[in-house]
Formats: structure tokens, C-alpha cells, sequence
């Protein structure tokens, strides 16, 4: 299992045009090559319903993962990886657990690979519940064509 984000090979693990979904680390493929964007996490106890309006990119899969603090959630900035939201503290508890993720996207080819470096021009929706049913990754919905 890959400790860190970065150790995650491409193919290796089932990858979409929007995230790759490998066991306990989901890499969220943004579209600005620098800069800030907009993310929101959402837990649920129970599966979030589907939301088809409002995004252009969407992919769901599994995150099964055993850990002494519980899942958070971090950003790259130069290869190196800092807690990014909560800013402390975990979204889950710790110890052996499997979440469904999905992530849904918005912007990601507005600035597509470019540098953008005051106001985010994309935004994420990260939702997560519980689950006890395995289940394979499959991309949702692809209109931004990144």
C-alpha cells in the first residue's frame, strides 16, 4: 500500500481522468498546475444521493484503510504533502475502516495545466459514508474533458 500520494504508480491502481482510487490513498487530479482551489468534505452516515447538476466531473470508489489517527486530508505544494482540511484533527475514526468516496469536480479545464495564483478557479466536493461492501471505482460523469 503507498504510504504517500506520490508513490502511487500510474496503472497501477484503477485511475479515471479525475482521481485514482488506491486502497487507503485517493489522488485527487486537480487541472491548475499551481494554485489554490476550492474543497469541500461532506461525512455522511448513510450513501450521499447523487448530485448531476451543478458538476461536470464525478468518480466514486472505495478507501479501505487501517490507521492509528483516522483519515485526513492533505495537499501538495512542491512535492511536499501538509495537512489541508480540517487544518487538525481527523474526519474519521482511527483503527480498520472502508469509506466510499465520491469526488466531484467543477472548473478543471478553465486553467487547464496553467498557473493560477489568487482566486480558485475550480472546485471539489469530497462526500464520504461508511460501508462494509466492497465495491469497484468507476467514473461518473466526464464533461470537462480533462
Amino acid at each position: 500500500m503507498p504510504n504517500n500520494p506520490r508513490d502511487v504508480i500510474n496503472g497501477q491502481y484503477p485511475e479515471f481522468s479525475l482521481a485514482i482510487f488506491a486502497e487507503d490513498v485517493v489522488f485527487v487530479k486537480v487541472g491548475v498546475k499551481s494554485g489554490p482551489v476550492d474543497v469541500a468534505v461532506e461525512m455522511h452516515d448513510e450513501p450521499a444521493v447523487y448530485d448531476d447538476e451543478g458538476w461536470e466531473d464525478a468518480a466514486e470508489g472505495d478507501l479501505h484503510y487501517d490507521l492509528l489517527d483516522g483519515l485526513s486530508v492533505f495537499q501538495s505544494l512542491n512535492y511536499a504533502w501538509f495537512p489541508a482540511i480540517p487544518a487538525e484533527g481527523t474526519l474519521t475514526p482511527p483503527g480498520e475502516h472502508r469509506y466510499r468516496v465520491r469526488i466531484y469536480a467543477r472548473g478543471r479545464n478553465n486553467y487547464y495545466d496553467g498557473a493560477v495564483f489568487d482566486t480558485p478557479v475550480e472546485s471539489y466536493l469530497l462526500q464520504l459514508w461508511p460501508t462494509e461492501t466492497p465495491e469497484g471505482p468507476r467514473q461518473l460523469k466526464n464533461l470537462s474533458g480533462v
